[in-house]
């Protein structure tokens, strides 16, 4: 994730503590350009330099939290500076399966990064307008595997592998028009084959709490590790 929004251009991060945050004053409103992550109770006495942080850029920052022993260290004074929790977001892991191969799946390859990054991007209701380079440079990442699902040629859903020991299904979306057909299955299937022919020992994943997404993850084998809260500074 650091390594992918240190690519973006506009978004400076800094850390604090056992915390990194990445905050980009053009785009206030995109959460993971402006959203804490690694925060622990361990943090909480950084949180007073976030805060300043973030009302420096002019920017109402998110926070994602998993659970943790004394959550309440960091919970007091989040409510205390006017955060509440917007949210929840499930994590899912298992051991990688080889599953049969899907006709409509295939790797994205060489000098397609654009179409990869446009059909992810219009899958998430991004305006065609907005830049696509910080999506299409995942094609340069060495351990990165990009992937569409096509329907009669047309490239209509879009996921990221990013491979390592415990492998990530990183980002996936499908266009509007193609939905409730199986693309995302099928791209979650594609890519758990993908990371154990790479010789991954585990595969993971995340999706907003109780979605079509953790369901179509936990169909494909994996299962909850935790889910963490969402907070966010309010106006």
């Amino acid at each position: 994730m650091l390594d992918w929004l240190r690519g973006i251009p506009g978004v400076l991060i800094e850390r604090f503590g056992g915390a990194w945050a990445p905050v980009n004053p053009q785009e206030p409103e995109l959460d993971f350009q402006n959203r804490v992550i690694g925060l622990s109770p361990e943090d909480a006495g950084e949180l007073d330099a976030i805060f300043a942080f973030y009302r420096e850029a002019g920017v109402r920052p998110w926070f994602e939290l998993p659970p943790a022993p004394d959550f309440e260290r960091l919970s007091r004074p989040l409510a205390a500076a006017g955060a509440l929790p917007i949210g929840f977001h499930t994590v899912l892991y298992g051991e990688p399966a080889r599953f049969e191969e899907d006709p409509r799946v295939r790797e994205v390859g060489p000098g397609e990064a654009e179409l990869f990054a446009g059909v992810l991007l219009r899958g998430h209701g991004v305006p065609d307008e907005v830049p696509r380079s910080h999506i299409a440079r995942w094609a340069e990442g060495p351990t990165s595997r990009l992937f569409v699902a096509e329907v009669d040629g047309v490239a209509a859903a879009a996921g990221v592998l990013v491979l390592g020991e415990v492998a990530n299904l990183a980002n996936a979306s499908t266009l509007p028009a193609f939905r409730g057909i199986g693309l995302q299955s099928a791209l979650i299937r594609a890519r758990i084959a993908a990371a154990a022919a790479a010789g991954a020992d585990l595969v993971c994943s995340g999706a907003s709490w109780d979605s079509q997404s953790q369901r179509n993850l936990e169909r494909a084998g994996l299962r909850i590790a935790y889910t963490k809260t969402t907070w966010r500074v309010q106006p």
